[in-house]
């Protein structure tokens, strides 16, 4: 399972100050933490002045004495994005493995990347536009299969988003589940939240940092 790692700022624009961009990856220090270089890592943001978050994956690039640093990809493009349209939902990453079922196309498993109450991200191939059935690896308490069915909203390189249908008894149970196993996926997260004294709060510019491998 990935490192998973937490951190509280303000505003996605004072976050940007602290992640350093080269071909659209960013690179962001997290004090305190030890690990092995290479270790797939995901780092949830959360924005206290809009109560919004959202997260990053990446790998440990270089551990010095004092911390880490995340080499995190698409980081910039996930920040703009963020920037233009901001998130109702709050989206948990996960690492969940799922039936999903097409319609009229063969059941397949896959990992969801994140979920929400609104609707997930799956590592998958599919179309936009096609309605699915996700399956849990588990029964309700009632001992019915718990299923959540969905519409994929968009499709890119190997995964697809999907909208859930908010109007099925059925899909909120397991939507519900699913969050509170995604919850459970960071207990124990290391948190740390951006300091107070920090010089970009005195609107001063960061120093060159030079990024050692």
């Amino acid at each position: 399972m990935a490192l998973r790692l937490r951190y509280e700022i303000d505003t996605p624009r004072r976050l940007r100050e602290h992640v350093h961009f080269v071909d659209g990856a960013g690179y962001f220090f997290f004090p305190g933490v030890s690990a092995a270089r290479g270790t797939p890592a995901v780092l949830e943001i959360g924005f206290t002045r809009t109560d919004e978050s959202t997260h990053l994956r990446g790998s440990v690039w270089a551990r010095p004495s004092t911390g880490i640093w995340l080499e995190l990809i698409a980081a910039e493009r996930c920040l703009e994005k963020l920037e233009s349209t901001p998130r109702s939902d709050r989206r948990v990453a996960t690492e969940q493995l799922v039936l999903v079922e097409p319609a009229s196309a063969p059941a397949f498993l896959c990992r969801l990347r994140d979920v929400s109450n609104g609707g997930a991200r799956l590592h998958a191939e599919l179309g936009v536009g096609a309605r699915i059935r996700l399956a849990l690896p588990e029964a309700a308490p009632s001992g019915f299969q718990l299923e959540a069915f969905a519409r994929v909203a968009w499709a890119g390189a190997a995964e697809a988003g999907v909208e859930w249908n908010r109007g099925d008894l059925s899909s909120r149970a397991a939507v519900l589940r699913l969050l509170q196993v995604a919850d459970e996926e960071w207990e124990g997260a290391r948190t740390l939240s951006h300091p107070a004294n920090c010089r970009c709060m005195k609107d001063q510019k960061l120093p060159s940092v030079l990024l050692l491998g």
